[in-house]
């Protein structure tokens, strides 16, 4: 892995809109346990999930409003993380509070800043606009899966495992016999393989009806420092101008719970048939499928990574992508580091 576990000055994807009401969600993040609940103003609280005078977890309290208060004395924290109330003494220390994260909501995702909140730059928020706009129809779901955050990002950006781990749902011909064109922009990673007159792979079939081979196009980009957009491409073989081209999308985040363990919030959103909800929840389950394939592949990885003598990944021609991904993650390692 890179040097040290986690990058804390970045945006992570931390839970799906709908997911936070105003209740108390659990969630942990880079190592930190948190409280997320959404006020009454539909604004979302984030803070550390212990309560800063005995440690333990404000979430097995009670919500009082738009207030917190800890089961074990009945301190209360409002949405900032500040005591408002100590019923044991009348004066708040200063400075006594829980610690509060920036949280941010875009494209149906709620993001949040584990670093400096001083750098918490809204503009740095990606736009997965696939993930909510009116002319797609996604599907979205969380896995947690046993393995560090860059093994799944390697996973994601190096897809030949696709023919072998994936028969039933995203394998075809095609993918082993042709390279990945990869392109830098910035510390944005950019990769595409083009498959001419392929069979069509079951996903392709079941979104639309192919009545021969296809021309199939994967198009892989990584956004530091935790996200790998996959768009999707099909038309019927040898057909230039085809309107549907742009067959779905995968939208890829993964946040690391531990070291060891990654929160994997995925998406598959399409632009046809967007009324099927049959369609929907068909595609969900397949693409559920297939992820918790990578699961088992991922967890027994990190095993054999654990308790390996320290020997290097080896790189071979499929790992492009990942070796320019791998780059740029150190690079925000090495800036961090700088500051």
């Amino acid at each position: 892995m890179a040097n040290g576990p986690f990058l804390l000055n970045q945006w992570y994807v931390c839970a799906r809109s709908p997911e936070i009401k105003h209740a108390r969600l659990t969630r942990m993040i880079c190592g930190v346990p948190l409280l997320l609940f959404r006020r009454r103003d539909g604004e979302i609280t984030a803070i550390d999930d212990r309560c800063p005078h005995r440690k333990y977890p404000l979430s097995q309290g009670h919500l009082h409003g738009d207030e917190i208060e800890c089961a074990y004395h009945g301190i209360r924290f409002g949405k900032n993380g500040q005591c408002t109330r100590i019923p044991a003494q009348s004066e708040i220390p200063a400075g006594f509070g829980a610690r509060a994260f920036p949280v941010i909501e875009k494209s149906a995702l709620v993001y949040i800043w584990m670093g400096d909140p001083a750098k918490a730059d809204p503009r740095l928020v990606p736009d997965f606009f696939e993930n909510c706009g009116p002319d797609w129809a996604p599907a979205q779901d969380h896995l947690l899966i046993e393995a560090n955050w860059q093994l799944i990002i390697d996973n994601l950006l190096d897809l030949t495992h696709l023919t072998f781990v994936h028969k039933t749902t995203l394998a075809s011909s095609g993918i082993q016999e042709n390279p990945l064109t990869v392109t830098v922009d910035g510390d944005r990673v950019s990769a595409r393989r083009e498959m001419l007159n392929v069979e069509p792979a079951p996903i392709f079939q079941t979104i639309r009806e192919f009545l021969g081979n296809i021309d199939r196009f994967q198009n892989l980009t990584f956004i530091p420092p935790n996200h790998v957009h996959i768009r999707l491409e099909a038309r019927p073989a040898g057909k230039l101008d085809d309107p549907d081209l742009v067959h779905h999308v995968v939208l890829n985040h993964l946040t690391p719970e531990t070291e060891r363990t990654t929160h994997y919030f995925w998406t598959i959103s399409r632009r046809l048939r967007v009324n099927d909800v049959v369609l929907t929840d068909l595609l969900h389950r397949m693409n559920r499928t297939a992820f918790e394939e990578d699961a088992i592949i991922l967890r027994q990885q990190q095993r054999m990574v654990d308790i390996g003598g320290g020997e290097p990944l080896v790189n071979l021609a499929a790992d492009r992508a990942v070796n320019e991904a791998r780059r740029v993650i150190r690079s925000k390692f090495e800036e961090e580091g700088a500051t």
